[in-house]
């Protein structure tokens, strides 16, 4: 069982937005949030995770834009909230948990696909805009995510 293509998004984007803010190298962000992820997700590796972000601040780079925290930030605010088709996300029902494990694997090239394209949108709308004070912490239904998003870093989880 696989981790969903939506939290590997907010996961890799949250990665790339600590490392900016941050003074620690970005392994450390992956590899200590990759210790509790793979004990649900067995394909949330530190080197994918690593990649991925790292990715993501690669393109961020080649198209020189200013606003790479407050495109990090939207990503993850429209993964969480909206589907692909853009449709709000469902959070709860009965026995339905927004977490669960998928059956396929989502590569790093996908999510990097899926954030170039997102980025590209951003720019030129305004509407894909994210509350500023919004955080996955606000939704009750991620708690397990959002504990891994804010898990404190050290400089020994670079090792």
């Amino acid at each position: 069982m696989y981790a969903p293509d939506w939290v590997l998004n907010v996961v890799c984007a949250k990665i790339a937005e600590r490392y900016v803010l941050g003074d620690l190298p970005i392994e450390a962000f992956a590899n200590r949030m990759s210790k509790t992820l793979i004990t649900k997700y067995p394909d949330c590796k530190p080197e994918k995770l690593y990649g991925t972000a790292e990715d993501m601040l690669f393109f961020l780079a080649e198209i020189e834009d200013d606003d790479a925290l407050d495109h990090c930030h939207k990503f993850v605010y429209n993964s969480v909230m909206f589907d692909k088709a853009g449709r709000q996300r469902r959070m709860k029902g009965l026995f339905f948990d927004p977490l669960n494990p998928v059956k396929a694997p989502t590569s790093s090239k996908e999510i990097l696909s899926q954030f170039r394209v997102f980025t590209r949108k951003s720019r030129a709308n305004i509407s894909l805009l994210a509350p500023e004070d919004w955080s996955v912490g606000n939704i009750k239904e991620l708690k397990f995510l959002a504990d891994i998003l804010e898990v404190y870093v050290t400089f020994t989880d670079a090792i």
